[in-house]
């Protein structure tokens, strides 16, 4: 049978009544010169479609992301558009456009676009895969070409990020706010967006924060007061003058955390501390708390971590974040005992924060709560107990799975490549190629999913190992703390452990 002509499939695909040709445009953040702009690209781009009458039908536009990254959703868009055969030719003003990641950006080039074809234009490099890829004809050229670009533009990407982070050190020694935002009590000028300015709202609370902690008031005092004004949290004020994007809000109340936050950031005494080499700068901008004041808060707080260290209080709570008070479902703090005495116990935060009204509150010695993790957890084990030989057994049978999945996978990869070769040379349809792939992609999930099957239970049964280790006391509970998910206080003064993991 004569060999049909590869470059006359794609000549006959692209004549202008049949083409559904769509633009791909893309401008990053650290790179936004003008002749890189988005109506300079989309120019260049109509000005070809007219050169060769062929209709750009859509425009897919990823604004602020880099050439490094393919997980542009734009850019996942078309792609998503091609697979389902709705575009059959891509134009991009150059080839940095589509990607600087040259070993990705050429799979999308030789491998993708060829598979579902898909004509791809590079207008600037003057690349075009009708006469080079798609074209047997010349199959050389292009394949030479691509990769010296693409490499090109991911040096020129390394190269970027390098200026840009040279630029940056440089504002930060000049005591520049290179900040995406200004911190809470302060915006920025809108005369000069890297000077800082005192916020007319949110510093007067920066600066009642600071007047509390000088005059003595504790940190939980200070949390409850925020509260019970029921003034914004930082997030919320930046919110509420129109911050945009996926931040965390935690649970809309004031904590220690955010409070400890401000009362220990020299910001506010007028300097920028910025950049990863730090630099420090003094006197940039109006400060919210003059410098004594400040240092005296801090020796405050140096102060009390030393006196619980040497009273014996340990500075370590292998607990933290894990009790929860059964109540209100807030976490519960550790405290020491008064009176010096050398046992902690814990107390509900809320009630703490918010007063009584918001939780009644529980209270529980840590020594309880110790004992509880231990009964539960020789429970937990003795459940799901696995002997060293069940576990070799399980590792052998997976082994041999894993090894005659890996055969099949391997024929069905080369029963795939050969395909591809098939469908370059015009022999079979895009379809059968495309059985072809699905079916070694179907192969390699099932091996891929094997090999995590094994490291899981791997990881599972040396987990296992360590938590029979702890409830023979062989080590400390500290270890397997992230085996732990909650400790939940009851009301009834019952102590349930949840677990992380599941066997």
């Amino acid at each position: 049978m004569a060999r049909k002509s590869r470059k006359h499939q794609y000549t006959e695909m692209f004549r202008p009544s049949t083409a559904n040709a769509v633009g791909y445009v893309r401008l990053s953040v650290a790179n936004q010169e003008e002749f890189n702009s988005m109506q300079n690209q989309k120019f260049i781009i109509e000005r070809w479609g007219d050169q060769h009458q062929i209709p750009i039908s859509h425009y897919y536009i990823d604004n602020g992301f880099s050439g490094q990254r393919f997980d542009r959703p734009a850019f996942q868009k078309m792609i998503e558009d091609i697979l389902a055969g709705k575009v059959n030719c891509v134009i991009v003003k150059d080839l940095s456009r589509l990607g600087r990641d040259y070993i990705t950006t050429g799979y999308y080039i030789e491998v993708i676009f060829p598979a579902n074809g898909v004509r791809f234009v590079s207008v600037n490099d003057q690349f075009d895969t009708i006469d080079g890829i798609t074209n047997q004809e010349h199959p050389y050229s292009s394949r030479i070409c691509v990769p010296i670009i693409n490499a090109f533009n991911e040096q020129t990407s390394i190269e970027i990020k390098k200026k840009v982070e040279a630029t940056l050190d440089m504002k930060a020694q000049q005591g520049t706010f290179i900040g995406p935002r200004a911190p809470f009590g302060y915006q920025k000028s809108e005369s000069n967006h890297d000077k800082l300015i005192p916020d007319p709202k949110s510093a007067i609370v920066v600066r009642k924060i600071f007047e509390l902690a000088a005059n003595g008031t504790g940190m939980t005092a200070i949390v409850r007061y925020l509260n019970e004004k029921n003034i914004p949290t930082p997030i919320q004020y930046a919110r509420s003058k129109g911050l945009a994007g996926n931040y965390d809000d935690g649970n809309g109340d004031w904590n220690s955390r955010s409070v400890k936050y401000i009362l220990t950031n020299r910001t506010y005494t007028g300097m920028l501390i910025q950049g990863k080499e730090k630099r420090a700068v003094a006197a940039t901008h109006v400060p919210l708390v003059d410098t004594d004041t400040f240092d005296a808060i801090q020796r405050s707080f140096q102060a009390k971590a030393f006196n619980l260290t040497t009273k014996g209080q340990s500075t370590e709570n292998v607990l933290k974040g894990k009790v929860i008070c059964g109540c209100c479902g807030g976490k519960m703090q550790r405290k020491h005992g008064t009176n010096h005495a050398d046992w902690y116990f814990f107390t509900c935060i809320t009630k703490n924060r918010l007063g009584v009204g918001k939780c009644t509150g529980m209270y529980v010695r840590e020594e309880d709560v110790f004992h509880a993790i231990y009964h539960q957890l020789k429970l937990y084990v003795n459940e799901h107990f696995i002997s060293d030989s069940r576990y070799k057994q399980v590792i052998k049978e997976i082994d041999n799975d894993i090894a005659q999945s890996d055969q099949q996978y391997q024929e069905a990869f080369r029963n795939a490549i050969r395909h591809y070769e098939r469908f370059v040379d015009g022999e079979i349809s895009k379809e059968e190629f495309r059985a072809a792939q699905d079916a070694a992609n179907e192969k390699k999930a099932i091996r891929d999913g094997m090999v995590t099957s094994k490291t899981d239970y791997e990881r599972q049964y040396q987990v296992f190992r360590k938590l029979l280790k702890a409830s023979h006391k062989e080590i400390a509970l500290s270890e397997i703390m992230g085996c732990i998910d909650e400790i939940i206080i009851c009301p009834n003064k019952n102590i349930t452990v949840k677990w992380a993991i599941k066997f």
